[in-house]
């Protein structure tokens, strides 16, 4: 059982079919079947308001809407002076046309630039680049929403690209139809943690909260509309490009961040590496193997641990001799100094220590400090 069509939708597809009264009958029945659902749609959408002059003001005219249509289907163009109407728009109206159409493709370039470099940096003063962006915006779409979407869709440009991608482009759409709902409010959300994010990271970013509280409530109002509503495309397509620009940043932030952190010993210092690859203590060029603090008088102190500035322990090595093998090897980690003084020798058979044909290891730990040290007054 068929639905009946409403009469806006009847006196709509009515002029359509007049202005493509030159192409075969099949032709224009078939045609007329294929765009009744989408006019179905928008007078859904308008409800009570649906009337032609409402339908015009969305998709333009009949006529205008035809072209579309001989344009997508790569259709001959109509006979010369045919229905009123069919024409291309002319001189200001198709400049006004083709700038909200630019204004619209660059400004999205520019959202997504800014909404990235928001995301990766974290940082709110990038947001003073919309105060260029959105202007320019607002004054495209209020061009198209005054004026309708028939003079953008006549323009050359946009019939050649339509007319290459219109059937990948219908079953996307509708694609697109289905998640819409949940988009609009994952942008919404979206929005909202970033915001949260920037104020935690800096509490001046709180000056520009308004700014996503604005595209977060675009993007629920305008966002469902725009499938109906062609128009709201100027509103939508950007909240859309920024608000996934902006995630991709914060993506790409968040994994830089943790590739960067530390899981294993997450408070030890490690600005250099000790030459058997453990984190070392470096004065300069060298490896330090021992830290000796005395006080005011020249008294060395015993069991000192050591701190970054920032509360950091200085978590390093612990060298000790093994006995077995007699040899040095790790013991641990610790920030306590000072630490036993290794000393690795060897022995020769007739017991002389590091003599030349030494052979026998030797290993020994000494807690002496070895040197004193003046204090000045």
């Amino acid at each position: 059982m068929s639905t009946p069509n409403p009469p806006a939708v009847r006196a709509y597809l009515a002029r359509v079919r007049t202005a493509l009264a030159d192409l075969p009958a099949a032709e224009v029945d078939e045609i007329v079947e294929d765009v009744r659902p989408h006019l179905l749609e928008i007078a859904e959408g308008l409800g009570e308001r649906a009337t032609v002059e409402a339908m015009t003001e969305q998709l333009g005219s009949p006529e205008s809407y035809a072209a579309e249509v001989r344009a997508a289907g790569d259709y001959p163009p109509p006979p010369a002076e045919g229905a009123e109407g069919a024409g291309k728009p002319k001189g200001s109206r198709r400049t006004a046309a083709r700038l909200s159409l630019w204004v619209l493709v660059l400004g999205v370039g520019a959202l997504a630039l800014v909404g990235f470099a928001v995301g990766s940096e974290f940082d709110a003063d990038l947001l003073a680049a919309l105060v260029v962006i959105v202007p320019a915006l607002a004054a495209a779409g209020w061009y198209v929403w005054s004026k309708g979407t028939g003079p953008v869709a006549e323009l050359p440009e946009v019939r050649r690209v339509w007319s290459g991608v219109s059937g990948r482009a219908s079953s996307l759409a509708a694609h697109l139809r289905t998640m819409a709902p949940a988009w609009w409010v994952l942008c919404a959300v979206l929005m909202g943690l970033s915001a949260l994010l920037l104020v935690i990271r800096n509490s001046a970013a709180i000056l520009v909260l308004p700014v996503f509280v604005g595209v977060a409530a675009l993007a629920l109002w305008a966002g469902p509309r725009s499938g109906t509503d062609r128009r709201l495309l100027w509103a939508s397509v950007p909240v859309s490009v920024f608000v996934l620009a902006m995630g991709a940043g914060m993506v790409g932030y968040l994994a830089s961040s943790l590739e960067g952190s530390t899981t294993e010993y997450p408070y030890q210092y490690t600005s250099n590496t000790s030459y058997d690859g453990e984190p070392g203590l470096f004065y300069g060029d060298e490896q330090l193997e021992n830290v000796y603090v005395f006080d005011a008088d020249g008294k060395p102190l015993r069991d000192v641990y050591l701190y970054t500035e920032d509360g950091r322990p200085l978590t390093v090595p612990r060298y000790g001799c093994e006995e077995p093998t007699q040899s040095r090897i790790t013991q641990g980690r610790d920030n306590r100094f000072p630490r036993p003084h290794i000393e690795q020798g060897g022995y020769d058979d007739e017991g002389n220590y590091n003599g030349y044909n030494a052979h026998r290891p030797s290993c020994s730990e000494s807690d002496e400090i070895p040197f004193t040290a003046a204090i000045p007054k």
